[in-house]
């Protein structure tokens, strides 16, 4: 019979190591709560795009071509604001991880420089998007068509997502999902290695540590389902008493859903960046142990890097 204990030991490493990482990162927010800015400002031009493609843009006269054109210049300004708020976080963790001082207007310059590097990795994530979301579009029940009435009640039900649950609706936000992480782990080729093939050292991580990555990926929608219980449960106890909520309520769940999805976002980029930051530990820690004819280390056996710390890992690296 084949050996299955050394597959199924990395596996259960690479849970313990991405558990590990994931506690660590969720006290990066309390130390460090400027670097939710960049993706609040993401949410003040997601959220008023989203209301008025959901709300007052009209699907039904568009032909296919323009909404076609709609769905995927959404998808691609998505990508650019996510891409330009990683960055900016990948040169705040740069300048922290090397001992220099950390303000807002700091990691704006190599920022901007990085977004323009890494267009091409923008534009082939916001097309991969704008495949799974038409396909979504053409798999969707007829019956599943939402109430157009730009209530705030209407409103705030979109951004906590209490719309109708569907299997295939929870498969294709997997997959973004997905391809919106392995974005965030090729970004910081990109920005602090300067690769010339950031999309094959980005996945490259990826495969290297699948444990890893993929435990962090149900962490992230875990951690993103708690700080969005609040609101559903609110609208869970409306349907079911039919209780009536003033307006004010319901702008009060609607800002309460842009600083949740600012954190689970912000979550998602920090547990890629610190995983990629820890495989940089380790290839050089590979390296060195080859030079010196030692076994090489596991992941788990090289010290994890932490922006809490004293450690400048930039500097060692």
């Amino acid at each position: 019979w084949p050996d299955f204990s050394k597959p199924v030991q990395a596996m259960f490493a690479g849970i313990k190591n991405a558990g590990k990482l994931f506690g660590a990162i969720l006290k990066v927010p309390l130390r460090y709560p400027a670097m939710l800015l960049p993706l609040l400002l993401v949410w003040l031009v997601y959220a008023p795009t989203v209301v008025y493609l959901q709300f007052y843009y009209d699907w039904e006269n568009a032909t296919t071509t323009e909404a076609l054109l709609v769905i995927f210049a959404f998808g691609f300004g998505l990508s650019v604001l996510l891409s330009i708020s990683c960055f900016i976080l990948l040169e705040q963790i740069r300048l922290i991880e090397s001992g220099q001082e950390l303000s807002l207007t700091s990691p704006l310059p190599a920022t901007f420089h990085n977004v323009w590097r890494a267009l091409p990795v923008t534009f082939l994530w916001s097309v991969i998007w704008f495949i799974l979301t038409v396909i979504e579009l053409l798999v969707r029940r007829k019956n599943e068509q939402p109430d157009r009435n730009a209530t705030p009640e209407n409103i705030a039900r979109t951004f906590a997502g209490t719309g109708s649950f569907s299997l295939s609706g929870a498969f294709f936000d997997a997959l973004r999902k997905g391809v919106r992480m392995i974005a965030f782990l090729i970004f910081p080729a990109i920005a602090w290695e300067k690769h010339s093939k950031p999309i094959r050292r980005g996945l490259a991580v990826a495969r290297t540590h699948k444990a890893e990555f993929a435990t962090g990926f149900g962490l992230t929608e875990i951690a993103a389902a708690v700080v969005f219980l609040p609101p559903v449960l609110i609208i869970y106890i409306v349907d079911q008493t039919d209780a009536t909520l003033p307006d004010s309520a319901w702008f009060a769940i609607i800002i309460y859903c842009g600083f949740a999805w600012s954190l689970s976002m912000l979550i998602e980029q920090l547990f890629t960046a610190e995983l990629y930051l820890w495989d940089m530990k380790w290839r050089k820690a590979c390296e060195k142990a080859k030079s010196e004819g030692t076994t090489l280390p596991t992941l788990g056996q090289v010290p994890r890097p932490s922006i809490l710390d004293d450690v400048a890992e930039m500097i060692e690296l």
